[in-house]
């Protein structure tokens, strides 16, 4: 997993997924300036078991504050920002107006095409 911890000098959410996930969740932590301020960013190793613990793990940081950009999707509006931008899906419409790239990997452009 990918994941973006809040500014916290105390580290605190980091240390409570540590503590919490064990070693099902593995972190290997590099630091990131954001706005000025440094923040945790963590390549995380999950060991998986199923889909649904998975998407469980997700949940549980995102619930928590942290942003997790998922890999494990290929829906682009999935993986990162988790929301359709309409300048993307524009974009697609000109250099790509039936849609034959990448077919059903936008949810903004399955979405438009569904209207």
């Amino acid at each position: 997993m990918q994941t973006l911890f809040p500014y916290d000098p105390d580290l605190t959410l980091l240390e409570h997924m540590y503590r919490h996930f064990g070693d099902e969740v593995m972190m290997h932590l590099e630091f990131f300036r954001v706005h000025g301020r440094v923040c945790p960013a963590a390549l995380q190793l999950v060991r998986y078991t199923t889909t649904d613990r998975l998407n469980e793990i997700i949940r549980y940081h995102e619930a928590q504050g942290a942003f997790i950009a998922n890999p494990h999707t290929y829906i682009l509006e999935d993986g990162g920002r988790k929301e359709i931008n309409d300048t993307q899906v524009a974009f697609k419409a000109e250099v790509d107006p039936y849609g034959l790239l990448n077919p059903g990997k936008m949810r903004g452009w399955l979405e438009r095409s569904q209207s």
